[in-house]
């Protein structure tokens, strides 16, 4: 990482191995280009499923006009002799990727097949691109002839050294989709999770009441997990006191204890031990131990969009505008090319959608398509499913330590998306004691709306049979980028609906109504107004509750809250009757600091807070505080958090009392500290907390002492963590299934070491662990200046290095080399101790000058060679 800054003034173009630079000081003559004709085709298409699609009418492409060489091409190389470049391969004005290639004497230039056809992927269907892979197959290296009858032309164009894919016959484009999202493929991982992997999180809690020096044992709390392949073993634990009626004991309890095994390519999960059953519409949730599986896609793509997936496609024929209107609204508008672009991907909201098509060409034909479309997600993207079964026995305990001594019992559901029908769920629940049946579906109605119904029927041992339902109705409005929303919901339970957690039919509610409705009334101010009624049963009195509190946004900083609110509880619960006031006031100048003040008048209740959260960063702290006060007490509470290299830790002060005079009656505090243990295929490491996957990051045995951290920058001190006598640097902070990015930086590295690009690329499974070594062998690197005579330096020449005492077992590869237009180069990834040859390239190809020289074995990284002939050996 930092190898490229310290070369760079010495032989920029030369420092990358694979792909040599250099090219891009090469003046090579700038040409105008003449400007396209314009194209006076037939007019645009749009044509919907089922309707056959025109052929796209290919236009002649238009070379760059260069003034023909000695050998009666374009004089794209005035230099006459092979130069290795790398440039981009370019197709209707984007990038595809970087592409070596060979730039002639002769005027010619030959592409890598190989990378071409990587490259190329993406432009080309299945069929043309097999074809164009046969072509090239039996060709290492090829030119633009070599692609005759193929559909895909190329031309060089020296004014942008870059190669341009001038055209791709119509037949031959692979369909483009508009609205498509990021796909993970897309992105470069660079590193493998490990074979096995394991971390384990301890913390220490100890609370101390001053008021007559009380102080328990302190509360020790174990999570962790264990990794091997796509098999996980994660548990929860705590050693503490525990309060029962017969006395209290400080004891080892289990909380979870469960196998997991992962199949992301299916977007499944299996269970064994410990479950936490996950449940839908009517289903009650219970403890369980046993075995389960879950279907969920949202659980391995959280990032996907709400879509709806038909085949709808844009067929151009001239370049055009189009504008892609969404209830009235305008959501995108894009520049295409001619070619086939599909638009099914177009996010649409739950309820009707009205979408209009407008394509306006370059000739200023315009071309409308409308048409309505409905989107049923009940939560789930249009087609996809989801589905969850568990099986075991019941704990007959919540919370704590798990009991399995209940009846065994079984809990599952599926539900269905479809594209044009309304969705549906089913859930069933079932022991010796109870069985519960509960479905779900939901219509879309016009103008951006849906009624979603549930019902569920049971059968007790105890109660007998009985049933519920519940109906809801959304409405959503879009008025140009404002939104509004208003949901209405009612349930009724009969006297005898049972669950697997309510055996015995105890229902005290007999039906809920409530409704909630947001106003946007502009991009400052909101409101929000709710209305709710309970009514009850067995000797359970009614009430319900209506209010409205709006929010008014000052700047980016400041928001106003206020409301008011009516209240009516049974008798019983009376003190909370009446109407209540609340105001509010919120000051956040960034995503870290927020203070607020607030009053309610129900309880005369006011509170002032005040938090600054710490980030997950060396050295980084948090702090915060609340004071709040009633009719009848009030409460203090300071705290702060310290994140340190190899730990966490946090404390905080309580005070209370029956008012601000006296709030300092009961005075308690509480100090946690937490660190983690983590092992990654060899590599250790002590740091924070880990709550899913992590990453350790040690330094090459050749860096000695020198400390590797993980974080963006070192010279910043803007870093999660830091290697050193407790082992690795430790990343905590990756989630599973999302590709991102870690950064590192190695402390003070020797001049010229090559650290690596300082960043990989990582898509972790679940719970995982990676290790990475920082550093090489291969860290040297080697800068000089190559000439013939005092005043006459080898310019602008390609060659390659190789090593020459070769071990049996080593099969080392050639390094590019080349020199800038002084005659200066650089070399790196060099092996100390070892000898090297460097070979320069004549006009055809063949070997015209070479030097050797010997990378001492107890360099530091950067070895100057100063001024070198050829045929010298260092």
């Amino acid at each position: 990482m930092r190898l490229a800054l310290a070369l760079c003034s010495v032989a920029l173009p030369a420092l990358y191995a694979g792909t040599v630079a250099a090219q891009v000081a090469i003046p090579l003559p700038q040409n105008p280009r003449t400007p396209p004709a314009q194209d006076a085709g037939p007019p645009t298409t749009i044509p919907l499923p089922g309707t056959p699609i025109p052929p796209i009418p290919t236009p002649t492409p238009v070379m760059p006009q260069i003034p023909i060489g000695a050998h009666g091409r374009p004089d794209i190389n005035p230099y006459n002799r092979d130069i290795e470049m790398t440039v981009p391969l370019t197709f209707q004005s984007s990038s595809l990727g970087d592409i070596p290639m060979l730039l002639t004497a002769d005027d010619r230039f030959l592409l890598e097949s190989a990378t071409f056809l990587r490259l190329m992927q993406p432009v080309l269907n299945e069929t043309a691109h097999a074809e164009l892979a046969s072509r090239l197959a039996t060709l290492p290296n090829f030119g633009p002839d070599d692609l005759a009858k193929t559909g895909v032309q190329l031309t060089y164009d020296p004014s942008t050294l870059a190669v341009v894919v001038v055209e791709v016959s119509a037949e031959q484009r692979a369909i483009k989709d508009i609205f498509a999202p990021p796909r993970e493929d897309a992105n470069d991982v660079t590193l493998q999770p490990a074979g096995f992997s394991a971390y384990l999180n301890l913390s220490a809690i100890q609370t101390y009441v001053w008021e007559g020096n009380q102080a328990d044992p302190p509360t020790i709390n174990f999570d962790g997990a264990v990794r091997l392949g796509r098999f996980v073993f994660e548990g929860d634990a705590q050693l503490g006191q525990q309060f029962g009626l017969t006395g209290d004991s400080y004891k080892f309890t289990r909380n979870y204890a469960r196998l997991v095994y992962d199949e992301p390519e299916d977007y499944r999960r299996w269970f064994l031990g410990d479950l936490d059953p996950e449940i839908r519409g009517q289903q009650s949730f219970v403890e369980m131990g046993g075995v389960g599986v879950l279907r969920q896609r949202r659980r391995f793509n959280s990032f996907r969009s709400a879509i709806l997936q038909a085949n709808r496609q844009l067929v151009l024929q001239r370049e055009s505008t189009v504008r892609f209107l969404r209830n009235g609204s305008l959501y995108r508008e894009v520049r295409l090319q001619p070619g086939r672009y599909d638009f099914s991907s177009l996010p649409l909201v739950a309820g009707s959608n009205d979408v209009d098509i407008q394509v306006t060409d370059n000739s200023g034909a315009v071309q409308n398509l409308s048409y309505q479309q409905y989107l049923d997600p009940i939560d789930l993207d249009p087609g996809d499913y989801e589905y969850g079964a568990f099986f075991g026995p019941t704990s007959r305990t919540f919370g704590g330590a798990p009991d399995y001594r209940g009846p065994v019992a079984f809990t599952g559901f599926f539900r269905k998306a479809f594209l044009n029908r309304p969705a549906i769920g089913v859930g069933f629940q079932a022991s010796k004691d109870v069985q519960t049946l509960t479905g779900q579906t939901q219509f879309v109605l016009r103008n951006g709306s849906r009624l979603l119904l549930d019902a569920g029927g049971s059968n007790s041992k105890t109660a007998g049979q009985g049933f519920a339902t519940g109906v809801s109705y959304e409405h959503f409005i879009d008025r140009d980028g404002l939104a509004d929303s208003f949901t209405l919901r009612a349930d009724y339970l009969s006297p005898k609906f049972a669950t697997l957690g309510n055996l015995d039919g105890i229902n005290t509610t007999s039906a809920t109504v409530s409704a909630q409705y947001t106003r946007q009334f502009n991009l400052k101010f909101t409101t929000t107004s709710t209305a709710s009624y309970l009514k009850g049963r067995n000797g359970l009195g009614d009430s319900y509750r209506a209010g409205t509190t709006g929010y008014y946004r000052v700047d980016r900083r400041w928001t106003i809250r206020a409301g008011v609110d009516y209240t009516k509880f049974p008798s019983s619960f009376s003190r909370g009757n009446g109407f209540s006031v609340n105001v509010g006031v919120v000051f956040q100048p960034d995503y870290r600091r927020r203070a607020e003040a607030r009053y309610e008048s129900r309880d005369n209740l006011g509170e002032l807070s005040y938090n600054q959260s710490g980030l997950n960063l060396l050295n980084s702290v948090g702090f915060g505080g609340v004071v709040t006060r009633d009719d009848n007490s009030a409460r203090a509470l300071g705290y702060a958090t310290y994140a340190a290299n190899r730990f966490d830790a946090s404390i905080s002060h309580a005070t209370f009392g029956p008012s601000l005079s006296d709030v300092t009656q009961v005075n308690a505090t509480t100090v946690r500290v937490g660190t983690s243990l983590a092992f990654a295929d060899g590599s250790f490491g002590i740091g924070r907390r880990i709550n899913d996957s992590f990453m350790l990051l040690s330094p090459h045995r050749n860096l000695g002492k020198r400390s590797v951290v993980a974080g963006q920058s070192l010279a910043e001190n803007n870093y999660i963590s830091k290697s050193g006598a407790l082992g690795a640097a430790v990343n905590n902070f990756l989630g599973s299934y999302a590709t991102q990015s870690v950064q590192y930086d190695v402390e003070d590295p020797p001049t010229g070491y090559d650290t690596g690009p300082g960043v990989f690329r990582v898509h972790p499974p679940y719970k995982s662990g990676y290790a990475a070594r920082i550093g090489t062998d291969a860290f040297a690197s080697v800068m000089g200046t190559l000439i013939l005579a005092p005043d006459k330096p080898v310019s602008l020449i390609g060659g390659r290095v190789t090593l020459l005492d070769v071990a049996a077992t080593e099969t080392p590869k050639p390094i590019p080399f080349f020199t800038n237009s002084v005659g200066r180069f650089a070399i790196t990834n060099l092996l100390p101790g070892r000898r090297y040859l460097v070979e320069t390239y004549g006009p055809n190809g063949s070997v015209d000058r070479s030097f050797e020289f010997t990378v001492p074995a107890d360099t530091d990284g950067l070895l100057n060679l100063g001024t070198i002939r050829p045929g010298t050996k260092n």
